[in-house]
């Protein structure tokens, strides 16, 4: 796709405050004035609202992991593409930051005296970017050691997905 081509239209009824593309240029993340985040995928044209009283908004460096914040509940999206399977944790204090080293990601949550971490499955991070960057069998490796949970389930639906697809 060439710079000035359109790759869609997003009709939308409140002023856009945050916009941010994943690393693929695929997915792109908005929220809008009412606090509202919605999830935009370029290549179905479709958009989606994934949470109410949104605070904080990221992507995971170098992921398509999505790390928000609405009120008390740190939110994370380890599939984006199974938008409905999110993990929630109770947080006191507002999200400041998400730090990346080579095998960690922590959330760093300020609470008003302290700065507490989080840290954020590494396993379901690298399967994101296995599937983008490294491909299905790299990401079949990422996921056969790790439990079943809803998560890692919404994960192999993406794997079966993809793996029709080609």
């Amino acid at each position: 796709m060439s710079q000035r081509q359109v790759a869609g239209t997003i009709s939308h009824d409140s002023k856009i405050d945050y916009l941010e593309l994943n690393p693929g240029g695929t997915k792109l993340l908005f929220r809008d004035k009412r606090k509202q985040l919605y999830l935009y995928s370029i290549k179905e044209q479709t958009k989606q609202s994934l949470l109410n009283y949104c605070k904080f908004i990221n992507w995971v460096p170098n992921s398509d992991v999505v790390v928000a914040q609405n009120r008390s509940n740190l939110c994370v999206w380890y599939s984006i593409e199974e938008p409905d399977k999110v993990t929630m944790y109770q947080i006191k204090g507002d999200v400041e930051s998400i730090q990346r080293t080579e095998n960690q990601t922590e959330v760093l949550v300020d609470d008003g005296n302290n700065t507490i971490s989080y840290k954020l499955d590494e396993g379901l991070i690298e399967f994101g970017a296995a599937l983008e960057y490294r491909g299905l069998d790299a990401a079949v490796d990422i996921l056969e050691p790790l439990d079943l949970t809803p998560e890692t389930e919404a994960n192999w639906k993406t794997l079966a997905k993809l793996a029709m697809e080609e």
